[in-house]
């Protein structure tokens, strides 16, 4: 390796130490790092500003300005709370059918809000619900958790890593739903089955009545109504023309970045959302994450880190084509855990773009989001809303592994078969 190589994965791996152990905010240290690596850069004449530009993925900040406006405008009035709400009083009280309902429902909300938006909607209630029920909410919240990696991972905009994904093969909604939807829907089938038998034992020994539980539910739904059903109709009727503007966008030759961008400065003009909210309403610390994550992962390309990764994935895979993908997967599912999802799809992404000009084929992509996927489902660090999860629930960090290690072993074992049968 030549020294550039060796200082910016030193300088990168310390960044991301740093931010692993909390000791400095996640957006100031990618912006301290990009800073570092432009100095780097510029010192040792590997890396020009006019490369740092162009390694920034200016469509997936732009997805991630507009659907998070679209989600903030819909929370604001009240809708999602209204659905958690209505769910926790349809399961009536059954701790197998919560769980079964709160998956499904956190799955569908992870279509199209990112997984921390999706948990934050529902993991209070969730609590609350076990609670009344005098059961362990850990195994139901651990399972919402990997149903918001399952949703964000089937679609373009459930999630950052397909929001880079998709910006960086140039990949529109509907190649998502064709590459990841059907994998991500068996996986899903998966989940349930596996937290099905976790929770067989509940079943038979909870400490309150059900009936009262489901008393006390249908009461409290009876008064719960939209906040401000004027921001419903117009989150709604946005989402809904986003939506169908994401699956029109290749026809008409429109950049789904572009759908979301224009849905966002709509939201911003008829949402009505105070001054001082609106960073938070845009995600502009995500939004400043990914900006500085993206220039150092750049850096580390035009050093030749990533290209040295590139060949040695493809010495490991014998230079066949699909054994060369199922390496970037498993490679995905290891370095996810460490690194959170958004920031290990990026550092492979540059990898993955050479392997599917070797192979000239787009289901490299497809190999990426399901390590990926796997990978944030091992951890709580992996994903990107398990810091949140364990902070507000009994769910802590070593108590997850028995369920997210077996779960994360399993989605890879059935995306390899995955892999394997579509062929690269």
């Amino acid at each position: 390796m030549t020294s550039a190589s060796v200082l910016t994965l030193a300088l990168f791996g310390v960044v991301f130490l740093l931010v692993q152990q909390g000791r400095v905010d996640r957006q100031q240290a990618m912006l301290g790092g990009a800073g570092a690596f432009l100095v780097l850069g510029w010192l040792m004449g590997f890396y020009p500003i006019r490369e740092a530009i162009g390694s920034i993925y200016f469509d997936t900040l732009a997805l991630i300005f507009g659907m998070s406006l679209i989600a903030d405008l819909l929370s604001r009035s009240g809708f999602f709370r209204y659905l958690a709400f209505r769910t926790a009083w349809f399961s009536r009280g059954n701790p197998v059918l919560t769980m079964v309902l709160f998956v499904l429902v956190t799955y569908t909300v992870s279509l199209v809000v990112n997984n921390l938006g999706a948990m934050l909607i529902l993991l209070p209630l969730t609590v609350a619900c076990c609670q009344l029920l005098e059961i362990d909410a850990a195994p139901i919240v651990a399972a919402e958790l990997i149903a918001s990696n399952l949703g964000g991972a089937s679609t373009l905009v459930g999630d950052f890593p397909n929001m880079i994904i998709g910006a960086a093969a140039n990949l529109h909604f509907g190649d998502f739903i064709g590459g990841m939807m059907v994998p991500c829907l068996l996986l899903l089938a998966v989940l349930l089955l596996f937290f099905r038998r976790q929770m067989a034992f509940i079943s038979g020994s909870v400490g309150r009545d059900q009936q009262a539980v489901a008393l006390f539910f249908q009461q409290q739904a009876g008064k719960m109504v939209i906040v401000d059903p004027r921001r419903l109709r117009i989150g709604m009727t946005i989402l809904i023309l986003t939506l169908v503007g994401f699956l029109l966008a290749e026809v008409i030759g429109v950049r789904p970045a572009t759908v979301a961008f224009v849905a966002g400065l709509v939201v911003l003009g008829l949402g009505h959302i105070p001054a001082r909210e609106l960073f938070k309403a845009i995600s502009g610390g995500d939004i400043l994450f990914f900006f500085g994550l993206f220039v150092m992962v750049g850096g580390l390309q035009a050093a030749g880190v990533l290209e040295q990764l590139h060949q040695l994935m493809l010495v490991l895979g014998g230079g066949y084509a699909t054994l060369s993908l199922l390496v970037l997967m498993w490679t995905a599912g290891v370095v996810t855990p460490f690194l959170n999802a958004g920031p290990a799809t990026a550092f492979l992404i540059p990898v993955a773009e050479a392997m599917s000009r070797d192979f000239s084929s787009s289901n490299v992509w497809w190999a990426l989001s399901l390590g990926v996927l796997a990978g944030s489902s091992a951890t709580l660090s992996g994903a990107t809303a398990g810091p949140i999860v364990a902070s507000q629930s009994t769910l802590d960090f070593q108590r997850y592994l028995q369920w997210g290690v077996p779960m994360a072993v399993g989605f890879l074992s059935l995306s390899t078969v995955y892999i394997v049968l579509i062929g690269a």
